[in-house]
């Protein structure tokens, strides 16, 4: 049985990762409206370059060339800015999308389930995981139908909520922390989804797709590392056949991303999988999402300027 002491902290705790997610929901928000902006001031500047093109036989050569110039410069520059948005706001999402679940421990914690059987569900139903999938059904025995999408956990509460108000609807909740609405002519099932946590692979892993790269998970003797072939056109076993890059953090990337505590390093390694050379160890202080980010950026801006070297003619 908690104690006062251990409900009181367990609230704590809840409060606490409610107040996390919520602050990396914003950060994430945050860099998705910059990537905009950046998207929609690189559509004006190709405006503006179509526009002087059209307008070279009414000027001079010089004037078209150097406006052309000006402009491109300007649109390299937001390109960059929005490769850095995107992929800040993508490695911000997996680390929210981490905080859920451990938002949904938080909430069981404070809230419970029942170990066994079913019981009416408290004044407040709370939604115990991140998402559900829902049944629904004319009776108890009657063809059932599967909603189209998942529910959120608030979307979840407030159907709950809309049903406590209905006279004779029975809530009920079980020791999976399955919701089922019953009243006649009407049955619910509520069913929690069960999701793997992302690890902080995940993130890095969501940063380089923001730069174009896609990554791959793999495992040796213990270790774990994500790689990128330098080859960014192969496709299939073709990505296993070049050279390539790795990365890991102290010869991981599956640990949970509040485990993350080493920087991510980058090795060059040839189609062999021999070690070559290491290119890059990030800095850890501005958090996973901002070290991700800055990790992809020097691997897209690396593969762009030196791969051919390394590839077949």
């Amino acid at each position: 049985m908690q104690t006062r002491a251990m409900r009181t902290a367990a609230r704590e705790r809840l409060t606490a990762a409610r107040h996390q997610l919520m602050m990396t929901q914003a950060v994430a928000a945050l860099h998705r409206r910059a990537a905009e902006a950046d998207h929609q001031q690189i559509s004006r500047t190709d405006d503006r370059i179509a526009r002087i093109r059209a307008e070279q036989p009414l000027l001079p050569a010089g004037y078209i060339s150097e406006s052309i110039e000006t402009a491109d410069k300007k649109r390299t520059a937001r390109e960059a800015s929005l490769r850095r948005e995107a992929a800040l706001a993508a490695a911000y999402e997996v680390v929210a999308a981490a905080q859920r679940l451990a938002l949904g421990a938080a909430r069981r914690e404070v809230h419970p389930v029942p170990e066994h059987g079913t019981v009416l569900a408290p004044a407040n139903p709370v939604a115990h995981a991140v998402n559900y999938t829902a049944t629904y059904a004319t009776s108890h025995d009657g063809p059932r139908t599967e909603h189209p999408t998942t529910l959120s956990a608030e979307r979840v509460e407030f159907a709950l909520s809309m049903w406590q108000k209905v006279p004779n609807a029975r809530i009920l909740v079980d020791a999976s922390s399955t919701y089922t609405v019953a009243m006649p002519g009407s049955y619910i099932e509520l069913r929690p989804v069960d999701e793997p946590a992302p690890t902080e692979g995940d993130v890095l892993h969501a940063a380089l797709r923001a730069y174009g790269l896609t990554s791959y998970a793999t495992w040796e003797c213990g270790t774990t590392w994500r790689f990128v072939p330098l080859d960014i056109t192969a496709t299939g076993t073709e990505v296993y056949d070049g050279p390539h890059l790795i990365f890991q953090s102290y010869e991981h990337a599956n640990h949970p991303i509040e485990a993350h505590d080493e920087p991510w390093r980058i090795d060059l390694n040839d189609a062999d999988g021999v070690y070559v050379d290491t290119l890059y160890v990030s800095k850890t202080a501005g958090g996973i999402a901002q070290e991700s980010a800055d990790c992809a950026k020097f691997a897209a801006s690396w593969i762009r300027d030196n791969a051919h070297t390394h590839l077949p003619s």
